[in-house]
């Protein structure tokens, strides 16, 4: 019971701070749009933005296998 409410809080924390720094990648990237070639803008941000949802992802899975396990 404790183990699955502590993998729950984790997930929710790291929801959170995903959350954020995904908030904060995306108005870095809204910001530098005109600066920068938009095929440098892609390869280079595009891949963080694939690891933002990688971790939303995983985060987001560790809490609905621990909802629906117990």
């Amino acid at each position: 019971m404790i183990q699955a409410f502590l993998l729950i809080a984790i997930g929710g924390a790291g929801i959170w701070f995903t959350g954020r720094h995904l908030k904060k990648t995306w108005l870095d990237i809204r910001a530098r749009k005109g600066t920068v070639k938009t095929s440098e803008l892609i390869l280079n941000n595009g891949l963080s933005l694939l690891w933002f949802g990688y971790l939303l992802a995983f985060f987001a899975g560790m809490i609905v296998n621990n909802l629906l396990l117990k």
